[in-house]
Parts: structure tokens; sequence; C-alpha cells
């Protein structure tokens, strides 16, 4: 990749990049969030330092070290507001809707009880899908570093913008589904399950309450969580990163069958409902199709993908 492909591929990373940003501070002032200015201000600096770094040694050729170092900023500059989101969304205070989430699940027939022990019963399997749930900031930030090294820059960076773009529709979404989750509203404590790891289902109902119960909730890098319910954050991201890693014959399937137990995972160890699951589908085809556009990524393929309409090769010649 040329110079000029990763000066075009950056220019639109930075603009999607702002666009997320002002969404959310323009939106700020009518929620009753507000930004501790100190912890963003250093996280913001040492990304932005990070980023300059990435460009000096740009300057010297080393364009894929300044692609990853920019890449990684990015994802500090990403993750930033969007979890910020998070926390203005809930801070509507809306009435709970664990009951309706409930009713759509008995509405398609899914058993959250059946399903939950299933695994509890099988500690193999509840430990592999805990650590695939767990895999999550991992992939984020590994995936797009893989895509840049094989050659996949533009990929890269649109998976970046496509988990922000994710993220923060879904808190848009989540304004009117704010839930406790399934094992505070099943009544469960976690003591319940043998094998299940249920850290996640209860470790964000302090935040959670907070913003939604203070007349002012101050949103810090120092401490932060996912509390988001409907729709799931963590599975609309496993579904994008099947979608980033697809091209590649390599990582097509490895990465394939941990998202899918990522995202499943999300309803075995982190409280959610299986329609949340569902509904982040959507959500994830509708930022695949924005980020695809913007960084005309298109039907282009590059080293190491294929594509259905590509030939098949050409048999070796013993000549």
């Amino acid at each position: 990749m040329t110079t000029r492909d990763l000066n075009d591929i950056q220019i639109r990373f930075l603009a999607s990049l702002g666009a997320l940003w002002a969404a959310v501070l323009l939106a700020l002032p009518f929620t009753k969030v507000a930004i501790d200015p100190g912890s963003f201000a250093t996280v913001v600096g040492l990304a932005l330092a990070l980023a300059a770094v990435g460009m000096f040694a740009g300057r010297y050729g080393l364009r894929q070290f300044r692609g990853i170092a920019c890449l990684m900023a990015g994802l500090f500059l990403i993750m930033l507001p969007m979890v910020a989101a998070n926390y203005m969304a809930m801070s509507f205070n809306l009435p709970l809707a664990d009951e309706l989430l409930v009713r759509m699940d008995e509405a398609i027939g899914f058993d959250w009880h059946g399903f939950i022990g299933f695994f509890n019963d099988r500690p193999l399997l509840a430990t592999a899908f805990s650590t695939a749930y767990q895999s999550f900031l991992v992939q984020v930030a590994l995936v797009p570093v893989l895509l840049l090294l094989l050659g996949e820059a533009r990929r890269a960076h649109a998976f970046m913008i496509a988990y922000g773009l994710l993220t923060l529709i879904a808190a848009i979404v989540a304004i009117w589904f704010p839930a406790y989750g399934t094992y505070a509203h099943y009544g469960y404590s976690g003591a319940e399950f043998a094998n299940i790891n249920t850290y996640f289902g209860f470790e964000f109902i302090e935040h959670f309450e907070a913003v939604r119960n203070n007349e002012v909730f101050v949103v810090s890098t120092d401490a932060m969580s996912g509390i988001l319910t409907f729709p799931s954050v963590h599975a609309g991201v496993a579904y994008l990163l099947i979608w980033a890693t697809w091209t590649n014959i390599w990582l097509r399937y490895p990465f394939l069958v941990l998202n899918l137990a990522m995202a499943l995972a999300a309803v075995v160890n982190a409280n959610h409902y299986f329609v949340d699951i569902i509904a982040s589908i959507p959500l994830a085809v509708l930022c695949v199709l924005v980020v695809r556009s913007v960084f005309g990524l298109g039907s282009q393929t590059s080293p190491g993908s294929v594509t259905a309409s590509s030939p098949a090769p050409a048999p070796a010649s013993n000549t």
C-alpha cells in the first residue's frame, strides 16, 4: 500500500471519528451525564501522542507501524465517546423493559432457563463460552492489526468505525429498553450456577442504577461499564468481527466460530435476553453498509481474500 492510499484511508477514518464525537458531544447537554474532563483529556492526550509517533515513523517509510499506531490511537478515541453514549442513553430513566424482553423471548420460543441450565451442566463448554465472551477487547484491538498486516488497511479502518457506529446506534435504541437483564429479573444471585461465570451479569448494576437515579452522573475513565441490555453491543461487534475477517481464508473460520460463541455467551455470561442477540444483527448489517460506502470497499478484494465470483486458481503444472 502506498503512502497516498494510507493517507486517503486515514482521512476518511478521521472524518468518521470526528462525526462520532460530534454526535455524542452535541447530545450530551440534553442528558444528565457529564464527562470528567481530566480523565478524558489524559486518555485523549495519550492517544494523540501515539498517533503522532506513528505519523513520524511513517515519514521514514515505516507505513505499517504508522498504520498500527494510528489504529490503536483510534481505538481509544472511539471507545471514550461510545462508553459515554451508553450512560447517556440510560440517564433518561425510562421504565424498565425486562417484562417486555421476557415476552419477546417467549414469543420466539426461547427457553432461557433451559439454555442456561444446559451450559451450567457442562463445565468445559461453560468455560469456553466465558473465554469467548472475555475476548471482546482483545479481538477489537487484534483484528484491525491483523487486517493491516495482511494488506487490508481499508477494511481494518472500516471495522473500527463500524464498531463505534454500532455502539452509538445501540445506545440510541437502548434509551427505550433499559433493563436489569435475566439474572436480576429472574431473581438469581449467581451462586446458583456452579460452572458459569456470572461476573459480567452483575458488575454493571451499580453503574446502571447510579446513572438512572442521580441528578448528575459523571463519566470517568477510572470506572466504566457496559450498561446496555437491548440490543447487545457484544453480539453486534461479534457479527462485525465475522464480517471483517470473512474475506481472508485464514481468518474466516476461526473468527466465525469464536464470534458465534461470543454472541451466544452474552446470554450465558452477561445477563442478556436472546432477543438482545437477534436485535444486534440488523444494526451490524446497517453499520457494514455504511462503512463499505464511506471507505470505498465495494467489491474490491485484497491479498489473501476470496470472493464468490473469484475464479478457482489453475492447477499447478508439473513441468
